[in-house]
Formats: C-alpha cells, sequence, structure tokens
C-alpha cells in the first residue's frame, strides 16, 4: 500500500503539467514545497510569464493540488460545495484592502484558477517568490541579523492590525453571500474541532498527575466549547465569524532580505498571509489565540524567548479586547500549548525534553482552567498579561 501511495505521488507533477499545458498557466516543471495525504503543494515555473494586475510579471505559480485521499483528513469525500466557498474566498479576500501604514503592506495571494472535478482540485495561485516563513526566520540563527529586536514589535503590531481589520470585513453585511456558502457541514470545520477542542484533553491524559482534581472542570470546557462549533453561520454573535482558521507564523511569508528599519528604497516592506484552506466559520479568538499560542510556545517548552515581542505586538496591534474575548483567547491559548504534545518535533533543534513537556502541558491546562474561571489576577502575572490591558 506504501509502494503504491509512493508511486502516485511520483505520478502526480506529470499529472499537473499535463492538467495545465492548454492553460495560460501551462509549467515548463513543478517542484514539490510539500504534501500531506491527498494534499500537494508545488512551486511552478512558467513556459510564458503573467502580466500581473500592477503591471508586474510573473515567472512562477503556487499550485496545490487536493484528491480523494483528503479524506484521510475531512471524514467525507472531497467536499464540492466547500470547493466553491473556497474560491469565492479567494476572489473575495484579494479585494480586501486592509488599512496599512506607511511602511507595510500586507497580502493574500491571488487565485489564478480554481479547477475543480469529482475527486480532485486544483488551485493555481499567486507566488510570493523570494520569501521565507516568518516561523523559520524568527527562530533562526540568523534572526538578529534578519530580524531587528526593534522590528519584532512592529511585525507583531501589523499582523494584529490585520487580523482585527480582516475578521471586521469577514464579518461585514457585504459579506453575507460569501458567509451564506459556507457548507451546514463544512468538514474543515470539522477537523478544527478535532485538532483542538476534541483533542486536547485526551493528550492531557497521557500525564495522569495533570487530571487530578481537574477533570471535571476539563470534560465540562470540552463539551461547551464542542457545542459551538454546532452553531450555524447564520447565528447572529459579534464573536463569531468568518476567520482564517490557520492563522500562526508557519503561514506567514516575509521576503528572504529580511525586514528593513527604515524601509527599503520602495518606502514599504512586506508580509503575506497564505494558506486559506481552513478558512470557516468560527469563534474570532481561534486566529487570535492561535498566533498567541504559536509564538508563546517557543517560550514555553524550549525557553526560547525571540516570539514574545511579536506576540506582545500582535496583541497590542489586536487592539481592545472585552472581558469575555480576552478569557477565550487565553484558553484557546492553553489548548494550543497541549495540542504541541502531538505536533512537537521528535528530532532537531527544538525537541523539548520531558520536563519541559510536562511543564508545558502543565502551563497549558493552567490557561484553560484559569480562562475558563476568569481569573484575572492569575493572568496578570502570566505571559498573557497584556490580553487584559490591551487598548
Amino acid at each position: 500500500m506504501a509502494q503504491l501511495q509512493q508511486a502516485e505521488n511520483d505520478a502526480m507533477p506529470v499529472q499537473i503539467l499535463q492538467q495545465l499545458s492548454q492553460t495560460p498557466y501551462a509549467c515548463t516543471s513543478v517542484t514539490q514545497q510539500s504534501t500531506r495525504p491527498g494534499n500537494f503543494v508545488y512551486r511552478g515555473v512558467l513556459a510564458q510569464p503573467l502580466t500581473l494586475q500592477n503591471g508586474g510579471r510573473a515567472s512562477s505559480i503556487i499550485i496545490k493540488h487536493s484528491t480523494d485521499l483528503a479524506a484521510t483528513y475531512r471524514d467525507s469525500p472531497l467536499d464540492i460545495k466547500r470547493c466553491i466557498f473556497e474560491e469565492s474566498l479567494f476572489n473575495s479576500v484579494a479585494d480586501f484592502s486592509p488599512p496599512t501604514t506607511t511602511t507595510t503592506v500586507i497580502k493574500a495571494p491571488r487565485l489564478h484558477l480554481y479547477n475543480r472535478q469529482t475527486s480532485s482540485s486544483t488551485q493555481v495561485l499567486e507566488d510570493f517568490s523570494n520569501t521565507t516563513g516568518f516561523k523559520a526566520m524568527l527562530f533562526s540563527p540568523n534572526a538578529d541579523s534578519l530580524l531587528p529586536q526593534s522590528s519584532r514589535t512592529t511585525i507583531g503590531r501589523n499582523l494584529g492590525s490585520w487580523l482585527r481589520s480582516f475578521h471586521t470585513w469577514a464579518s461585514a453585511p457585504e459579506r453575507a453571500a460569501l458567509r451564506a456558502q459556507l457548507p451546514q457541514d463544512d468538514p474543515m470545520r470539522k477537523l478544527k474541532r478535532l485538532l483542538t477542542y476534541d483533542g486536547f484533553l485526551r493528550a492531557l491524559e497521557n500525564y495522569p498527575e495533570l487530571l487530578e482534581g481537574h477533570k471535571e472542570t476539563l470534560e465540562t470546557i470540552r463539551d461547551v466549547m464542542i457545542k459551538e462549533f454546532e452553531k450555524l453561520p447564520t447565528e447572529g454573535d459579534e464573536n463569531l465569524g468568518l476567520i482564517h482558521g490557520d492563522f500562526w507564523s508557519g503561514n506567514i511569508l516575509i521576503p528572504s532580505t529580511g525586514w528593513r528599519e527604515p524601509p527599503p528604497s520602495d518606502g514599504t516592506n512586506e508580509l503575506f498571509i497564505i494558506d486559506w484552506e481552513f478558512a470557516q466559520f468560527g469563534h474570532r479568538c481561534y486566529d487570535l489565540g492561535q498566533i498567541v499560542g504559536d509564538l508563546c510556545e517557543r517560550k514555553v517548552y524550549n525557553k526560547i524567548d525571540t516570539g514574545l515581542a511579536v506576540m506582545e505586538g500582535v496583541i497590542d496591534g489586536y487592539g481592545e479586547l472585552s472581558d469575555y474575548m480576552a478569557f477565550r483567547t487565553a484558553i484557546h491559548v492553553g489548548v494550543h500549548l497541549v495540542g504541541y504534545y502531538n505536533r512537537r518535533p521528535q528530532r532537531g533543534p527544538w525537541v523539548a525534553s520531558p520536563e519541559a513537556i510536562v511543564a508545558g502541558m502543565t502551563a497549558g491546562r493552567d490557561f484553560i482552567i484559569k480562562g475558563w474561571e476568569k481569573d484575572r489576577k492569575f493572568f496578570e502575572g502570566s505571559l498573557l498579561a497584556s490580553l487584559f490591558t490591551a487598548k
């Protein structure tokens, strides 16, 4: 079975080249960027460069191909309604013009082509060439030269401001038709639930001592939060709406040359928000809590402070939070930290020690419980203190 799957993977580039050969996106070659069962990402070198809306030229594209194997993640065959929504979302987000500063521009990729079939789909997207994943740069040995200390809060503030603007834009009456296209039984929403509130208690069960005296409370929290995933996109709630769904440093790109202060000669730095396939109806704390949890995760598990200034900037940029939103975000940060148990690297420089994993799982558990109990005093002395002073 493994050999058969490998053979199918090896044949995929040829199939994609053939599929695009009669379109303006015909490529001379494709190079795999990432893969997981049923989902393949390639960079294609165009046979003929594209003329972009801004008058520029593009010599490469990003190609995302999904097959029925995505049912491994979605619990269902390829969902055509979901594909229709994704196409509409890409086209809408391309016209989203968030407030930008005089020194920073944040963009999402434009969709060039969306080919939907009954058993697969292929997206052709704008390629942000000469960029690097923000996560890789932020935690690299060269971080200090590519991201000066003074720039990290600025970057975070820009990301937080963008996220707040996106949430407001996505919830506006003008986007009602887009929200209405979301499938009622959205497979990506199911997956989000599976990876977060369905799974955090099971992860903690690997450390029974962490559950002692807390299991009943954690079960109650899990059940309440899972119930929230059953709310329909038509239900009105100022904290619910269309969200990115996978907002973390790995889905943010930055120019490979790094961040410049003062900015480069054209007057701006750029950031790029990618991987919109998880976009769904959900609580806004899922986006804010994920990026905050992601940026403080290295501190909690690896004693690395590099992301904390960015985290503080994100919270500041997102702006004032109600008590309800602050505590809900803290709960989601805790769920994210506990989820590290399933995401943790098994080798490499960021492998956490057994003692660090216990300490990190404890911190995540406490964020969940104290957020549920609305214990402001606890958080005022924690890594998340600024959630409760955000203005």
